[in-house]
């Protein structure tokens, strides 16, 4: 039985799925439409958010877009990174401080920047790297008891994609957080859904359709599929803003497969999704016998 813990939100095989909110703060981002330029702009995606039902948002002012598709212009460095990380905080923990049920993770690969986030209660870090990139985020996160998303990666992002590549490094993250002082249920695992400069969208379906092999590390399953170049591919190449209906037939078949965490630009209709399903996929807990036909 896989269970863990994302903040304050219970995750795994018993626990409805909960939704994280991508809020996207770098105007590198590669689904314009998700872009949060300004205080205003945060604000209203934020409060649209909350008002869908979201459980997390996840911040981000480093744009993981694949260079080979989009290009590498606008990236930021860690001094401009934590600037951004600061503004937004300041106003989402302001909008959602009459909230005690709504988490937030930070989306950094740089502990200092973490840090930054740490030092204001921001209890989740989202890590692509797993802990490879900046040697210091393992031990940082656990000095503050917190949580971490490690992702599937070598030295780069995208850079491991085989089923048994992923597996391994996702061991070897869980390996050095645990060997760092990170709690056994505060580590939760992404396989790492993109088509980033060593991979190709197919290798996001292999991922995706095989996700129950990742049950084998015992720990949550996060998936992030909203609006990724692989669900373009399977639409004819459409454009991020034409792929929201993909994302949730992919996500969905991740749900089946065993996804407990879903990362996703649009919370309603992935919301009301998931629980569709969570609703078929559990029947008899759901419903008796005697209301079956």
């Amino acid at each position: 039985m896989i269970k863990g813990n994302l903040g304050k939100i219970q995750v795994g095989d018993d626990f409805p799925i909960p939704i994280v909110g991508v809020v996207n703060l770098s105007p590198a981002s590669f689904y314009k439409g998700s872009i949060a330029s300004t205080n205003q702009d945060l604000k209203e995606v934020v409060s649209k958010m909350i008002d869908e039902g979201v459980n997390c948002l996840d911040i981000g002012a480093q744009s993981t877009r694949p260079i080979q598709i989009y290009g590498g212009e606008e990236r930021v460095n860690e001094i401009q990174e934590k600037e951004i990380i600061d503004k937004s905080l300041e106003v989402v923990l302001d909008i959602i401080k009459s909230y005690d049920d709504i988490e937030i993770s930070v989306d950094t690969t740089r502990s200092s920047v973490a840090e930054f986030a740490l030092k204001k209660d921001i209890r989740i870090i989202n890590d692509i790297s797993g802990f490879k990139k900046d040697k210091r985020m393992a031990s940082l996160i656990a000095d503050y008891d917190a949580h971490a998303i490690v992702m599937a990666t070598r030295k780069n992002p995208g850079d491991v994609y085989t089923i048994d590549d992923v597996l391994h490094e996702l061991k070897l993250s869980i390996t050095l957080g645990l060997e760092k002082g990170i709690k056994e249920d505060r580590i939760l695992i992404d396989p790492g859904i993109g088509s980033w400069e060593a991979r190709d969208y197919y290798h996001d379906y292999s991922l995706i359709r095989n996700l129950e092999e990742f049950r084998i590390l015992n720990k949550p399953i996060y998936i992030g599929i909203s609006r990724k170049p692989s669900i373009g591919k399977a639409l004819n190449d459409a454009p991020p803003e034409d792929r929201l209906y993909g994302s949730i037939g992919a996500t969905i078949v991740a749900v089946l497969n065993g996804a407990h965490i879903v990362r996703t630009h649009d919370v309603k209709p992935t919301l009301e999704a998931i629980r569709v399903a969570e609703t078929i996929l559990n029947f008899d807990k759901y419903f008796s016998k005697n209301n079956s036909k």
